[in-house]
């Protein structure tokens, strides 16, 4: 993302590294237009409200937790340049300067994953290629806001600082729109969270740019909200990319790349039920995925009528035989590499695991059948290999799947299709299952169906919003 300066110079979106300020001395102190009055509580508003030791607050969103008791804010620039103007410009500088180095690594392993690539892998190479010349930008910025930090510096030390105005915000470029501080458990003396609605508010007007978002209420924002035609209340955008871009570890690095290869080049997809999975691929999703699943609820085995003696589990053999998604033995005897955190894995994961190992990458989804209640449970996980050879949960959604609520339009869908019609006849002419529970088996199946749409378009989600960017918004999972 790139911006116009006053000048007409095009300016890299690029941000800083976050800054640790133990202690926040001077952030303690951030609303000097409080000091002297009653210790009444400050007005909520839509954010969260950290107290710090001193009397200060800081408004802004908790971001992480750290088991010491420290924490990571979010706060917009524009305020604290207005309440903690000091605190605002020695970070700007310290960020500046983390930038550069931030800048320079990124740089480093956007040339070497070019160079590792076939120049047929051309949609990769583009999205690699665009980052590199973003970064060039974006170290062409810092360098010159070194010049512009150190030239200040020396002008300061040569006729003392005295009362000289702080630098007006303008003249800052490539800066985000969000700092990050971590706070020190022992300035902590208070967070008051603004609650999920507060929160929803709180981040649309963000993403809007609205003025002084801090100090206004749930009402007003939402006022003016509304007459931009947003309802506050729908979910919000991701502010992700607003936030300064951090170090990454190899770790991170090597998470990110696996969604960039998933996005943009070999995509690794697994699917079926309890602890069994295969590879699939496009031509295989869709109502095709739906048989196996009414095939156990209806007497294909793993928790069905019991029918399977009957003749169904040779028709869904037939459908296996065709190229769709049925069940089978588990094709893995060992994993793909090292358990995350010595723990043993799923069974359904190592079968992936080792199925994907050349690969480094895959999502794999299960469905977990509940015949007796009309139930199933959709569950999805994107799985990346690390440095040292062991695989790790990037990204996990669960979704329940209940008869009960299932899109009328869907039923009729998978009740139209030829497969699930022959498949349908064939239990039928089994004579022992009645209509109802037919019926119920379908509705499960329809509503498995919409889970997993909804778990694919929430992946598809997470993934855009890290690979637009590759130094940000952080990546983060297992409570790292």
């Amino acid at each position: 993302m790139q911006r116009m300066n006053p000048s007409g110079r095009r300016v890299a979106s690029c941000g800083g590294a976050i800054v640790v300020l133990l202690g926040l001395t001077v952030v303690a102190h951030a609303q000097p237009a409080d000091r002297g009055k009653s210790e009444k509580a400050s007005p909520q508003g839509v954010t969260d409200l950290i107290s710090v030791a001193g009397g200060g607050e800081i408004r802004g969103a908790v971001v992480k937790r750290f088991p010491d008791g420290s924490l990571d804010v979010a706060v917009q620039r524009d305020w604290l340049a207005a309440h903690a103007p000091e605190v605002s410009e020695v970070l700007g500088a310290e960020e500046r300067r983390q930038t550069k180095v931030v800048m320079e690594a990124l740089a480093k392993r956007l040339a070497a994953a070019i160079a590792a690539l076939p120049e047929s892998r051309t949609r990769t190479l583009g999205l690699l290629r665009r980052e590199a010349d973003r970064v060039d930008d974006c170290l062409a910025v810092a360098e010159e806001a070194g010049d512009r930090d150190a030239a200040q510096q020396s002008a300061e030390e040569g006729a003392g600082r005295g009362d000289r105005p702080i630098r007006p915000r303008a003249a800052r470029r490539g800066e985000s729109q969000f700092t990050l501080l971590r706070i020190a458990p022992k300035r902590v003396t208070k967070v008051r969270p603004s609650g999920q609605d507060a929160q929803r508010i709180a981040r649309w007007a963000w993403s809007e740019r609205l003025e002084d978002v801090e100090g206004r209420s749930a009402a007003d924002l939402t006022k003016e909200l509304k007459a931009r035609g947003i309802d506050p209340r729908s979910p919000p955008p991701g502010l992700g990319e607003r936030l300064p871009p951090l170090p990454q570890d190899d770790r991170e690095w090597a998470a990110r790349m696996a969604l960039v290869e998933d996005a943009l080049g070999d995509t690794v997809a697994f699917q079926g039920f309890g602890d069994t999975v295969m590879k699939v691929g496009e031509a295989e999703g869709g109502l095709a995925g739906i048989l196996p699943q009414l095939g156990r609820l209806l007497g294909g085995g793993n928790g069905g009528l019991g029918l399977g003696g009957l003749g169904l589990d040779e028709f869904l053999d037939g459908l296996k035989g065709a190229g769709l998604p049925g069940a089978q033995a588990n094709p893995a005897a060992t994993p793909g590499g090292a358990n995350p955190a010595g723990k043993p894995a799923e069974r359904w994961l190592v079968s992936a695991r080792a199925q994907a190992a050349e690969a480094g990458h895959y999502r794999a989804t299960r469905v977990n059948v509940d015949a007796a209640n009309g139930r199933a449970e959709v569950e999805s996980v994107f799985e990346a290999r690390m440095p040292d050879g062991s695989w790790e949960t990037i990204w996990r959604e669960v979704r329940a799947a209940d008869a009960a609520r299932a899109n009328e339009a869907a039923v009729e869908r998978i009740t139209a299709d030829e497969r699930v019609s022959g498949l349908l006849q064939t239990i039928r002419g089994i004579g022992l299952v009645n209509e109802a529970s037919i019926m119920q088996a379908i509705r499960v199946g329809a509503a498995t169906s919409t889970a997993q749409g909804e778990i694919d378009t929430a992946f598809n989600d997470f993934r855009s919003r890290h690979v637009q960017r590759l130094d940000g918004p952080p990546l983060r999972w297992d409570g790292r």
